[in-house]
């Protein structure tokens, strides 16, 4: 019986963590023009961590799996 409570917890986990990771999809120059708030003045978050990140050279929009799956 413990054995099955332990494999539950961990697949539990298991879930969470996938349902968790971030999602980053890179902006266009016409996404970043019509921001009302410039982009780099944005404190939007996703649970864990910074919406509108810059990688490299260009931003781009990370949200969770799991909120991409739920909200778009």
């Amino acid at each position: 019986m413990r054995s099955l409570l332990i494999a539950g917890v961990v697949l539990v986990v298991c879930v969470l963590a996938w349902s968790l990771r971030p999602v980053c999809v890179p902006l266009s120059a016409e996404e970043l023009r019509s921001f009302n708030v410039p982009i780099e003045q944005r404190t939007d978050r996703d649970i864990y961590l910074k919406v509108f990140q810059r990688q490299g050279e260009q931003w781009v929009q990370c949200k969770t799996w799991m909120s991409r799956q739920l909200f778009f």
